[in-house]
């Protein structure tokens, strides 16, 4: 196993026959700014760094073997994020972690952006190298839960008055109203 890497930018010049085995650990901002020239946000009306705020590195381990232009990419990642909860709008930390197991074309690029995604199932390559941070970052929107609770029991806002149920039962939530 290789040291570990900060980034996932490989090249094919004197590839090992066995491949490539290491761990990564990449910054969070650096994360984010790739996923950003990748354009690989979500856009759900705020911008990425509103969307996701990792608390920690992007860690994880990654295999690789090569065969002719065809990449076998193995592995797995998990990274701590500050998430809003879906129900109380709290903030609180959770967990993005998932593991993969992938068949990638290398392409050529031909904007010569070592960034640059394709379709699926391509990966471009530039000056003999090439980048698997966009696809971690497609693991990762993946792996991003579509709601996120900050505990399983979350009372949620009380739909009259806005107060948070976790913290105290507010007056109004006593109220019944009665559906005709």
């Amino acid at each position: 196993m290789d040291s570990v890497r900060d980034n996932l930018v490989f090249g094919l010049e004197s590839w090992p026959e066995a491949g490539i085995q290491c761990e990564f650990a990449i910054a969070p901002q650096f994360f984010l700014e790739k996923l950003k020239a990748a354009d690989l946000s979500i856009d759900r009306g705020t911008g990425l760094e509103q969307l996701v705020k990792p608390a920690t590195s992007v860690r994880g381990r990654i295999e690789l073997e090569l065969t002719g232009r065809r990449l076998l990419v193995k592995g797995a990642f998990a990274v701590k994020v500050e998430f809003l909860c879906s129900r109380c709008l709290s903030p609180f930390l959770g967990k993005v972690a998932d593991s993969f197991n992938e068949s990638i074309d290398l392409v050529t690029s031909p904007n010569n952006r070592l960034n640059s995604e394709f379709l699926d199932g391509q990966i471009a390559v530039v000056n003999n190298q090439f980048d698997l941070i966009p696809l971690l970052g497609e693991f990762f929107w993946l792996a991003y839960p579509v709601k996120s609770l900050c505990r399983p029991d979350c009372a949620g806002l009380c739909p009259r008055c806005g107060a948070n149920l976790n913290e105290a039962p507010c007056d109004c939530s006593e109220a019944k109203t009665t559906r005709h």
